[in-house]
């Protein structure tokens, strides 16, 4: 491992040195080696406070950047700075991009365009519908699925992504090495067994999950995509700060309209009519972000499915198809339990996702 990865992660590690401050120590000292090494009157002179450089002394007597580098390698763990090829481009554009990410998973996973589905931890069955459609058609078309494995619509999001074979990233609001929130364990294993999928975090493994981390957590979810889509948030959601930071990053901040009467919906009201672009399907996200789906990702539908984009009652579909009802529903049922296909009740049936 190159000197400078080793030592910007022991920087990382050291409490209360943030983005800025690494960045500014580096750039005084010329490394993130000579920074770790320095002697307390340079640090203090380059305008470190007295209190992180006591934060600095300590963890140099407390902590070997060699060894402790390689146990997050022997863990499974990965380390991308900001000079390693394989660091997403889109965050070396960002305010604060973290020195470094720690990664987990396919490294791959990073390089794609991705696209961020957030919004609240209690959907309503409008919102886990519209997630699940959005996010399996964005993994059709070679689009990497960005979320923060909370529960709720993210957690939807990443399912859906992998239903459909697609790359999603779960960026965590801990380290890499402690799964939060712990219910979402098994989905955070899935996430690492699929061939485009990674966890990934800017926190020092070992770091746990606290309410201060949530904001850092969120911009580098936006950071990571072309855009963000807040599919269904209430007025105090946490995805709302997601929106918030993509709009700092110039990023494209996108909503799915919901309905007047329903909370839930209350903040995607409101990036609506602060000027959010307004998403109705796949070709919405696609749009805004400028992104053409490669001749070789493209996905075709079979026939049923093309049919039931729209809810279509069961006696339609027999006479579009020229099948009888026993076969056809059938062929509906299997579907349903596939995940393709809702059956909306009354003989009525559309496209899961």
């Amino acid at each position: 491992m190159h000197p400078e990865a080793v030592f910007l992660t022991a920087l990382v590690r050291v409490d209360g040195l943030g983005p800025h401050r690494i960045k500014h120590l580096c750039s005084q000292f010329g490394s993130a080696e000579a920074a770790w090494h320095a002697p307390a009157s340079e640090l203090r002179h380059a305008g470190l406070p007295w209190s992180l450089i006591a934060n600095l002394q300590q963890s140099r007597t407390q902590h070997d950047p060699w060894q402790e580098a390689e146990t997050m390698h022997a863990a499974g763990i990965e380390i991308l700075t900001r000079h390693d090829e394989h660091y997403p481009d889109s965050l070396h554009h960002i305010p604060l991009a973290p020195p470094v990410l720690f990664v987990r998973g396919q490294r791959a996973a990073l390089s794609g365009p991705c696209v961020a589905m957030v919004g609240t931890r209690h959907p309503s069955t409008y919102g886990v519908d519209v997630t699940t459609r959005l996010a399996g058609d964005l993994a059709m078309r070679g689009i990497t699925v960005v979320s923060g494995l909370a529960l709720g619509i993210d957690a939807v999001a990443h399912h859906a992504a992998l239903r459909h074979s697609g790359g999603t990233i779960a960026v965590l609001p801990s380290g890499v090495d402690l799964i939060y929130p712990e219910r979402n364990r098994a989905l955070a294993e899935q996430i690492l067994a699929h061939p485009r999928g990674a966890l990934v975090s800017e926190f020092y493994p070992g770091t746990r999950a606290a309410t201060a981390l949530f904001p850092a957590r969120n911009r580098l979810i936006s950071g990571l995509a072309l855009g963000s889509v807040v599919c269904e948030a209430g007025e105090q959601s946490g995805a709302l700060i997601t929106a918030k930071a993509a709009l700092e990053q110039g990023r494209e901040v996108m909503a799915v309209p919901g309905s007047i009467f329903s909370p839930q919906s209350a903040g995607c009201l409101a990036l609506l009519r602060q000027g959010a672009t307004p998403v109705r399907h796949c070709d919405d996200i696609c749009e805004a972000i400028g992104y053409q789906m490669p001749y070789q990702a493209s996905v075709t539908l079979d026939p049923l499915l093309r049919l039931l984009q729209t809810p279509r009652h069961i006696d339609e579909l027999c006479r579009l198809t020229q099948r009888s009802s026993a076969d056809l529903l059938g062929d509906l049922l299997m579907r349903e339990l596939r995940g393709e296909v809702c059956d909306q009740g009354h003989g009525f049936f559309v496209r899961a996702s």
